[in-house]
């Protein structure tokens, strides 16, 4: 088994949470895309510049409830926590 100094296992980490994030915001779009067909790019751009996975987890669970899309912009813009 190769070394693998602690640079590396930082970047593998950081290489693992992005993946996440990428996940995460790509699966609250897909529901929202799921259940009213159309996402605005202002939401798009909104929510792929969360960097908090669990703000993104809450997001779609909101997502699955939520009654419109203005409605979740209005949950995301009064900074859902």
């Amino acid at each position: 088994m190769p070394y693998i100094t602690s640079f590396e296992r930082d970047g593998i980490q950081d290489g693992i949470q992005q993946g996440r994030l990428q996940t995460s915001r790509e699966n609250v779009i897909d529901v929202l895309e799921t259940r009213f067909l159309t996402v605005p790019d202002a939401l798009r751009s909104s929510i792929f510049a969360i960097e908090d996975l669990a703000l993104l987890k809450r997001l779609l669970k909101r997502a699955i409830t939520v009654n419109s899309v203005q409605a979740f912009e209005e949950l995301l813009a009064q900074g859902e926590r």
